[in-house]
């Protein structure tokens, strides 16, 4: 697989454990325990240099995501000692973890991105969502955060088919007085195969109170440097998947190599099985033709709001991606600016649509049926 990278990719690992499961979250994850996360990161250690035999190095960027990262912060210090990044090294914290000495070994270990999981601040959004902490944590995670990293950011997750719009406007005045360089916000997506089951979305309230923060935030500024992310002018962006080509490392992450999709098993013990056996733990690829991967490209760049006219990306300079740029400007969903196009008002409507669309017709299927290797597994009496 390292052979189709045509650039040298951002390195993604993954670290499924969480203490307690919360039910709305559809990513990869298992309970923890530490014998489990001391054999998992035995075989990520493994895969890491089945890869690194074949592609050294360096890569541009580290994003540690999960499941809650943080629980295996000594179980990764020697994996992470020997990856080669020029770059960012980013990885998700539970705003629990974010004390004093949470950030002082972060800091230890070569982090200088974070993102908090805060989700809300306000203690009904927390208490439906099953999350650890209170209010009072997720300041005091920010207020320590702050200072110690060159980038935090800061999730919210909102609701506006249940919650008060309000709620998240609220939440978005507390992030951007503290001064976090962004603030990322994200609508509940309602995956069948979670607790949470599906459910309806409000999608002209979403249009209108991502209308709304983006007012809140230009009056305190930030700007909107995505579909649904906002960012205090000046800073650096956190972000995982709109790089150009990611190489991602664990159970149940992704890679995308322009020609080639591919996501690894999600049960750990295929994951290790599948190690044992001296292979890589890849369960699903497809070979992406010429325009699939233009179209792929262009999907996630426009995520960012903003898409280079030159810059020499062959993907996005492949005639498909031209078109859909130069349709979108006809559709009025972008304008010229500069270098580039930038998404309109409309467009941002439009994008937020497609990617929950995206998010239910191609990412849920695909996940479901990956997710039943945990089933399997449970009925097999395997951890």
């Amino acid at each position: 697989m390292t052979e189709v990278f045509p650039a040298m990719p951002g390195l993604y690992l993954h670290i499924p454990f969480c203490r307690t499961i919360c039910p709305f979250c559809p990513y990869n994850k298992v309970a923890y325990h530490a014998d489990l996360a001391a054999d998992y990161l035995r075989g990520l250690e493994q895969e890491t240099a089945m890869y690194l035999a074949a592609l050294p190095g360096p890569f541009p960027s580290l994003y540690v995501g999960g499941g809650t990262p943080t629980l295996c912060l000594d179980e990764m210090a020697g994996l992470l000692a020997t990856l080669p990044i020029t770059g960012e090294r980013a990885i998700e914290v539970l705003p629990t973890h974010m004390t004093p000495s949470g950030a002082s070994r972060l800091r230890d270990l070569g982090f200088d991105y974070v993102s908090l999981g805060v989700q809300s601040f306000d203690r009904r959004v927390l208490r439906r969502l099953q999350r650890p902490g209170s209010p009072r944590t997720n300041r005091t995670a920010i207020e320590i955060a702050l200072g110690s990293f060159a980038c935090v950011d800061a999730d919210l997750i909102f609701d506006s088919a249940c919650d008060d719009p309000q709620i998240l406007l609220d939440d978005l005045g507390v992030c951007f007085r503290y001064g976090v360089d962004q603030v990322s916000t994200y609508p509940l997506m309602r995956f069948g195969f979670t607790p949470f089951g599906k459910g309806r979305h409000a999608r002209r309230g979403e249009h209108a109170l991502l209308r709304a923060a983006t007012g809140l935030a230009e009056s305190l500024g930030y700007e909107r440097r995505s579909v649904w992310t906002f960012n205090r002018i000046g800073s650096p962006a956190y972000t995982s998947i709109t790089r150009p080509y990611y190489l991602g490392l664990g159970a149940g992450a992704a890679s995308f190599a322009g020609s080639l999709f591919a996501v690894n098993h999600f049960g750990l013990d295929r994951y290790r099985a599948t190690l044992g056996a001296g292979r890589l733990p890849v369960a699903r690829t497809a070979r992406l033709s010429p325009p699939a991967a233009a179209a792929y490209r262009a999907f996630w760049q426009a995520y960012t709001g903003r898409v280079p006219l030159e810059g020499g990306d062959p993907l996005l300079a492949h005639p498909l991606a031209v078109a859909l740029r130069n349709g979108s400007r006809l559709m009025g969903w972008s304008r010229r600016s500069g270098d580039g196009v930038v998404l309109t008002r409309s467009g941002y409507d439009r994008y937020h649509d497609l990617e929950r669309w995206v998010t239910y017709h191609l990412i849920e299927p695909l996940w479901a049926e990956m997710m039943d290797e945990h089933r399997s597994t449970a009925e097999a009496g395997t951890s």
